[in-house]
């Protein structure tokens, strides 16, 4: 099976992280795309160097002293909220950020991945800042809608535990279907029910809840 990084490296949205000095220490290809920074160019620098960002009210986001890097040290990770950013290429573009926190080599620090997606989140920045109360780790009580991981998978059912380990070996939706032998629109269905019990709002987002709480 692949490994989270594997299917970070791999996936379709731009992903990077970084870790509890704000130095981003993972570029996907997508991000390259996405922004026009290669990884080298990207790699070991302040996160502030690299991405000119700001809210969709035009303050300031990215900076030096961070709240989203701040999650390193534990915290619960915000809703997807939106950005505006640009590109090398100085075209501005507007993107839906979900934060992920996943266990470090360093014992009771997170690298917090970010993912990018195109177009703006439909939750706004305004609880922001009340998103980031300090704790030791991502709670695994329920926290903004999500259940705790031993309760999700008593209610995943059987269908939706082999979507989840099908996700997670990197099968697309037509793959899917064509492994199952359903329709498209029932793996969808199925796909949104399982993001709706994890509490989360990609695929990639679940594939790396059932990473960081062993459900796979």
């Amino acid at each position: 099976m692949p490994t989270l990084a594997d299917l970070f490296f791999r996936a379709v949205d731009g992903v990077f992280a970084v870790d509890s000095t704000s130095r981003i220490v993972f570029w996907n290809p997508a991000c390259e795309q996405l922004m026009g920074i290669p990884s080298k160019d990207a790699l070991e620098r302040p996160c502030g160097d690299v991405f000119k960002t700001c809210t969709p009210a035009g303050q300031s986001f990215c900076k030096t002293d961070c709240n989203v890097a701040h999650l390193s040290r534990g915290g619960s990770a915000p809703e997807t909220f939106s950005l505006r950013v640009r590109d090398a290429w100085g075209k501005d573009l507007s993107l839906s950020v979900s934060i992920i926190l996943v266990p470090s080599q360093r014992k009771d620090l997170w690298t917090v991945v970010h993912l990018l997606h195109r177009g703006e989140a439909a939750d706004a920045l305004e609880s922001l800042g009340r998103s980031f109360a300090p704790r030791r780790g991502p709670s695994r009580r329920k926290t903004n809608g999500r259940t705790s991981p031993s309760t999700v998978s008593s209610c995943l059912t059987a269908r939706e535990h082999e979507i989840l380990h099908l996700l997670a070996e990197g099968l697309s939706v037509p793959a899917l279907s064509q492994r199952l032998c359903i329709s498209p629109v029932t793996v969808r269905n199925h796909i949104q029910h399982l993001l709706t019990k994890l509490g989360v709002h990609s695929q990639m987002e679940a594939v790396a809840y059932a990473y960081r709480h062993n459900l796979l």
